[in-house]
């Protein structure tokens, strides 16, 4: 992991790639995730009185065509739940980005990836409209490629992380509208880390303060705003 924020930023800039062609291979190799932001500093939503929290580290940038994700997360007992596509996946590890382009509408998006790259996505036309099982059969058309250093569903090993590296084509926005320079929405990044080390699974997110309807709490999520390189 790379240097590590004291605080959550106030506002995260999601910068532009500068068309340079990023490969989704999980390696996070290009320069242009160096010039990134990174935000590092993630808040326990659970245990209340959990003592270790994993290391996580989340980028995004952004093209003409993509909205790119990278996580990169220290875990000692990496474990995928499935590799069914839109199943229960939060059941074991997963890194997760919820995005609610305005601040007034009802319109969200969730975007859920296990290590081993398995894939649920949701758009949600508000929170009351039935929830993960009406709507995620919503396809993003988002591109994972992951890296495991260790072994997935081991638990008799030590392992030492995982990377996730995505791309979100524009479309899968539609409603929204491709983003220009200085727009900005609302999101939050997420982590559940199962491990042997834990009584109770570890839920990491990256905002302080109440998160009264779970995940879903886009009252206390972060604001991130498009900018230039």
């Amino acid at each position: 992991l790379g240097p590590r924020a004291t605080s959550v930023p106030e506002v995260y800039l999601v910068r532009q790639a500068d068309e340079a062609i990023i490969t989704i291979d999980g390696r996070l190799d290009e320069p242009a995730w160096q010039r990134a932001a990174a935000l590092s500093r993630f808040y326990v939503y659970s245990p209340e009185d959990a003592t270790e929290v994993s290391l996580t580290e989340m980028r995004m940038l952004w093209d003409s065509e993509y909205l790119y994700l990278a996580f990169q997360c220290e875990d000692a007992d990496i474990y995928s739940y499935s590799d069914v596509p839109n199943d229960s996946l939060w059941n074991g590890d997963v890194a997760e980005l919820f995005f609610k382009p305005s601040h007034e509408g009802l319109l969200y998006y969730e975007f859920v990836i296990a290590p081993n790259g398995t894939v649920f996505d949701a758009r949600y036309p508000s929170r009351g409209a039935g929830g993960a099982n009406r709507f995620k059969s919503w396809d993003s058309g988002i591109i994972v490629a992951t890296t495991i250093n260790g072994t997935d569903n081991d638990h008799r090993d030590d392992d030492i992380g995982y990377v996730v590296e995505a791309a979100i084509p524009w479309e899968a926005f539609r409603e929204a509208g491709k983003p220009s320079l200085g727009v900005e929405w609302l999101f939050g990044a997420f982590r559940y880390d199962y491990s042997k080390q834990f009584e109770e699974p570890l839920l990491l997110k990256s905002f302080p303060g109440e998160a009264l309807r779970g995940f879903h709490s886009y009252e206390s999520y972060g604001v991130m705003r498009f900018v230039s390189r």
